[in-house]
Protein backbone atom coordinates (compact mmCIF):
# COMPACT_ATOMS: atom_id res chain seq x y z
CA UNK A 1 0.00 0.00 0.00
CA UNK A 2 2.05 3.10 -1.17
CA UNK A 3 2.11 6.03 -2.93
CA UNK A 4 0.62 4.27 -5.92
CA UNK A 5 -2.47 3.57 -4.69
CA UNK A 6 -2.10 7.23 -3.05
CA UNK A 7 -2.71 8.56 -6.44
CA UNK A 8 -5.39 6.14 -7.51
CA UNK A 9 -7.46 7.67 -4.50
CA UNK A 10 -6.80 11.46 -5.32
CA UNK A 11 -7.73 10.41 -8.09
CA UNK A 12 -10.82 8.82 -8.03
CA UNK A 13 -11.77 11.84 -4.86
CA UNK A 14 -11.49 14.15 -7.72
CA UNK A 15 -14.82 12.46 -9.60
CA UNK A 16 -16.32 12.49 -6.31
CA UNK A 17 -19.55 14.43 -6.45
CA UNK A 18 -20.94 14.23 -2.74
CA UNK A 19 -18.91 14.16 0.12
CA UNK A 20 -20.51 10.69 1.38
CA UNK A 21 -19.39 9.43 -1.72
CA UNK A 22 -15.95 10.76 -0.95
CA UNK A 23 -16.01 9.04 2.13
CA UNK A 24 -16.42 5.88 0.98
CA UNK A 25 -13.82 6.06 -1.21
CA UNK A 26 -11.30 7.12 1.75
CA UNK A 27 -12.47 4.13 3.55
CA UNK A 28 -12.20 1.83 1.05
CA UNK A 29 -8.44 3.28 0.47
CA UNK A 30 -7.54 2.62 4.28
CA UNK A 31 -9.50 -0.69 4.54
CA UNK A 32 -5.92 -2.57 3.34
CA UNK A 33 -3.72 -0.57 6.34
CA UNK A 34 -6.00 -2.34 8.11
CA UNK A 35 -8.64 0.23 9.30
CA UNK A 36 -11.55 -1.38 10.60
CA UNK A 37 -13.37 1.75 12.02
CA UNK A 38 -13.62 5.66 10.84
CA UNK A 39 -14.64 8.92 12.54
CA UNK A 40 -14.36 12.07 10.57
CA UNK A 41 -14.78 15.54 12.12
CA UNK A 42 -14.60 18.69 10.69
CA UNK A 43 -14.20 21.40 13.37
CA UNK A 44 -16.52 24.74 13.51
CA UNK A 45 -15.09 27.65 11.63
CA UNK A 46 -13.96 30.02 14.45
CA UNK A 47 -16.09 32.94 11.90
CA UNK A 48 -19.76 30.31 12.91
CA UNK A 49 -18.71 29.29 16.52
CA UNK A 50 -22.70 30.22 17.52
CA UNK A 51 -23.70 27.20 15.24
CA UNK A 52 -21.23 24.93 16.14
CA UNK A 53 -22.31 21.25 16.87
CA UNK A 54 -19.03 19.18 16.53
CA UNK A 55 -20.95 16.49 14.43
CA UNK A 56 -19.17 13.92 12.03
CA UNK A 57 -19.32 14.28 8.57
CA UNK A 58 -18.94 10.76 8.29
CA UNK A 59 -18.48 7.83 11.18
CA UNK A 60 -18.40 4.42 11.50
CA UNK A 61 -17.37 4.01 14.89
CA UNK A 62 -19.49 2.29 17.29
CA UNK A 63 -22.64 3.74 18.30
CA UNK A 64 -21.59 3.35 22.04
CA UNK A 65 -18.38 5.59 20.82
CA UNK A 66 -19.46 7.80 18.90
CA UNK A 67 -22.93 8.59 21.08
CA UNK A 68 -21.15 9.38 24.41
CA UNK A 69 -18.49 10.89 22.59
CA UNK A 70 -20.75 13.74 21.31
CA UNK A 71 -23.51 13.43 24.21
CA UNK A 72 -20.83 14.19 26.93
CA UNK A 73 -18.73 16.60 25.33
CA UNK A 74 -15.47 14.29 25.47
CA UNK A 75 -14.38 16.21 22.50
CA UNK A 76 -13.61 18.96 24.85
CA UNK A 77 -11.12 16.85 26.92
CA UNK A 78 -9.40 14.23 24.48
CA UNK A 79 -6.26 14.18 24.73
CA UNK A 80 -5.29 12.24 21.75
CA UNK A 81 -6.81 15.16 19.20
CA UNK A 82 -5.10 17.83 21.88
CA UNK A 83 -1.59 15.72 21.01
CA UNK A 84 -2.31 15.57 17.45
CA UNK A 85 -2.31 19.76 17.24
CA UNK A 86 0.57 19.95 18.85
CA UNK A 87 2.67 16.90 17.10
CA UNK A 88 1.62 17.96 13.43
CA UNK A 89 1.37 14.25 12.44
CA UNK A 90 -0.59 11.42 13.22
CA UNK A 91 -0.63 9.86 17.01
CA UNK A 92 -1.89 6.77 18.06
CA UNK A 93 -4.61 6.64 20.92
CA UNK A 94 -2.88 4.25 23.65
CA UNK A 95 0.27 5.55 23.39
CA UNK A 96 -1.01 9.28 24.12
CA UNK A 97 -2.71 7.22 27.24
CA UNK A 98 0.54 6.49 28.59
CA UNK A 99 2.31 9.66 27.94
CA UNK A 100 0.10 12.50 29.23
CA UNK A 101 -1.22 13.48 32.45
CA UNK A 102 -4.70 11.52 32.88
CA UNK A 103 -8.05 12.97 33.91
CA UNK A 104 -11.46 11.70 34.72
CA UNK A 105 -12.85 12.90 31.15
CA UNK A 106 -9.58 11.37 29.41
CA UNK A 107 -10.02 7.71 31.09
CA UNK A 108 -13.95 7.90 30.19
CA UNK A 109 -12.40 8.30 26.91
CA UNK A 110 -9.75 5.62 26.91
CA UNK A 111 -12.05 3.29 28.83
CA UNK A 112 -15.06 3.96 25.77
CA UNK A 113 -12.58 2.96 23.34
CA UNK A 114 -11.62 -0.38 25.05
CA UNK A 115 -15.56 -1.00 25.60
CA UNK A 116 -16.12 0.14 22.35
CA UNK A 117 -13.60 -2.77 21.20
CA UNK A 118 -11.23 -1.42 20.13
CA UNK A 119 -7.70 -2.69 20.54
CA UNK A 120 -5.41 0.04 18.60
CA UNK A 121 -5.88 3.69 16.69
CA UNK A 122 -4.84 6.69 15.64
CA UNK A 123 -5.65 10.29 14.99
CA UNK A 124 -4.79 12.41 11.91
CA UNK A 125 -5.09 16.11 12.21
CA UNK A 126 -5.84 18.35 9.44
CA UNK A 127 -5.19 22.25 8.60
CA UNK A 128 -6.85 24.06 6.82
CA UNK A 129 -7.09 28.26 5.87
CA UNK A 130 -8.21 28.85 9.17
CA UNK A 131 -5.44 26.42 11.26
CA UNK A 132 -6.40 23.31 12.72
CA UNK A 133 -9.59 22.51 10.77
CA UNK A 134 -10.51 19.03 10.87
CA UNK A 135 -8.98 15.15 12.35
CA UNK A 136 -9.83 11.34 10.94
CA UNK A 137 -9.34 9.09 13.38
CA UNK A 138 -8.94 5.22 12.41
CA UNK A 139 -9.57 2.58 14.67
CA UNK A 140 -8.94 -1.49 14.54
CA UNK A 141 -10.41 -3.83 16.13
CA UNK A 142 -8.78 -7.05 15.14
CA UNK A 143 -4.71 -6.50 15.87
CA UNK A 144 -2.55 -3.52 16.68
CA UNK A 145 -1.71 -1.11 13.94
CA UNK A 146 1.67 -2.46 11.97
CA UNK A 147 2.61 0.34 9.59
CA UNK A 148 5.51 1.40 8.04
CA UNK A 149 6.81 5.51 8.34
CA UNK A 150 5.72 5.66 4.36
CA UNK A 151 2.42 3.94 5.55
CA UNK A 152 2.15 6.30 8.20
CA UNK A 153 2.43 9.21 5.82
CA UNK A 154 0.23 7.75 3.46
CA UNK A 155 -2.24 8.03 4.73
CA UNK A 156 -1.72 11.43 6.20
CA UNK A 157 -1.67 12.69 2.85
CA UNK A 158 -4.78 10.64 1.85
CA UNK A 159 -6.57 12.52 4.93
CA UNK A 160 -5.35 15.70 3.82
CA UNK A 161 -6.84 14.82 0.35
CA UNK A 162 -10.31 14.28 1.99
CA UNK A 163 -10.35 17.44 3.88
CA UNK A 164 -9.37 19.17 0.65
CA UNK A 165 -12.07 17.83 -1.43
CA UNK A 166 -14.71 17.95 1.11
CA UNK A 167 -14.16 21.61 1.13
CA UNK A 168 -14.63 21.88 -2.84
CA UNK A 169 -17.60 19.91 -2.72
CA UNK A 170 -19.24 21.76 0.04
CA UNK A 171 -18.63 24.74 -1.36
CA UNK A 172 -19.75 23.87 -4.82
CA UNK A 173 -23.28 22.80 -2.81
CA UNK A 174 -23.40 26.28 -1.58
CA UNK A 175 -23.00 27.69 -4.76
CA UNK A 176 -26.88 26.63 -4.75
CA UNK A 177 -29.27 28.16 -2.45
CA UNK A 178 -31.87 27.45 -0.69
CA UNK A 179 -35.25 27.72 -2.07
CA UNK A 180 -36.88 30.17 0.56
CA UNK A 181 -40.27 31.32 0.79
CA UNK A 182 -40.75 35.51 0.06
CA UNK A 183 -41.73 35.62 3.47
CA UNK A 184 -38.68 33.44 4.80
CA UNK A 185 -36.89 36.08 3.31
CA UNK A 186 -38.55 38.61 4.64
CA UNK A 187 -37.93 37.50 7.83
CA UNK A 188 -34.13 37.10 7.53
CA UNK A 189 -34.01 40.54 6.26
CA UNK A 190 -35.95 42.34 9.41
CA UNK A 191 -33.77 39.67 11.66
CA UNK A 192 -30.45 40.54 10.19
CA UNK A 193 -31.15 44.21 11.22
CA UNK A 194 -31.22 43.34 14.51
CA UNK A 195 -35.43 42.98 14.97
CA UNK A 196 -36.95 41.05 17.66
CA UNK A 197 -39.79 38.60 16.76
CA UNK A 198 -42.10 41.30 17.91
CA UNK A 199 -41.13 44.22 15.90
CA UNK A 200 -41.12 41.53 12.61
CA UNK A 201 -44.82 40.74 13.50
CA UNK A 202 -45.47 44.42 13.58
CA UNK A 203 -43.93 45.19 10.24
CA UNK A 204 -45.29 42.41 8.32
CA UNK A 205 -48.69 42.49 9.84
CA UNK A 206 -48.73 39.04 11.20
CA UNK A 207 -48.33 37.49 14.68
CA UNK A 208 -45.62 36.75 16.63
CA UNK A 209 -45.96 33.55 16.42
CA UNK A 210 -46.19 33.42 12.23
CA UNK A 211 -42.97 34.77 12.46
CA UNK A 212 -41.40 32.38 14.67
CA UNK A 213 -42.72 29.63 12.11
CA UNK A 214 -41.79 31.23 9.54
CA UNK A 215 -38.14 31.83 11.07
CA UNK A 216 -37.61 28.02 12.33
CA UNK A 217 -38.92 26.26 8.71
CA UNK A 218 -35.94 28.89 7.20
CA UNK A 219 -33.53 27.71 9.76
CA UNK A 220 -34.14 24.48 8.95
CA UNK A 221 -33.65 24.77 5.06
CA UNK A 222 -30.43 27.31 5.96
CA UNK A 223 -28.98 24.37 8.18
CA UNK A 224 -28.56 26.86 10.74
CA UNK A 225 -29.40 26.09 14.92
CA UNK A 226 -29.69 30.22 15.44
CA UNK A 227 -30.12 33.28 14.31
CA UNK A 228 -26.99 34.83 13.55
CA UNK A 229 -25.45 31.43 11.95
CA UNK A 230 -29.35 31.92 9.59
CA UNK A 231 -28.19 35.64 8.93
CA UNK A 232 -24.54 34.56 7.87
CA UNK A 233 -25.58 31.70 5.87
CA UNK A 234 -28.36 33.72 4.28
CA UNK A 235 -25.67 36.45 3.71
CA UNK A 236 -23.07 34.34 2.04
CA UNK A 237 -25.44 33.13 -0.15
CA UNK A 238 -27.11 35.86 -1.19
CA UNK A 239 -30.59 35.68 0.03
CA UNK A 240 -30.30 38.77 1.87
CA UNK A 241 -28.37 42.12 1.92
CA UNK A 242 -27.54 44.64 4.74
Amino acid sequence: MMAGTLLDFMAESAEATSVEALCRLFEHYVEPFGVEAIGYQILPSPFEASDADNQFEYNTFPDLMKDAYLRERLFEHDPVTSQAAMALHPQFWFEVEQTTPITRFSQRIFDLLRESGFVDGLTTPIFGPAGLAAYVACGRFSAPFDLSAMECRCLQHACNELYARTLTLQKRKALTPPNLSEREVEVLHWLARGKSNAVIADILGISPHTVDTVMRRAFRKLGASNRIAAVLKSLRAGLITL
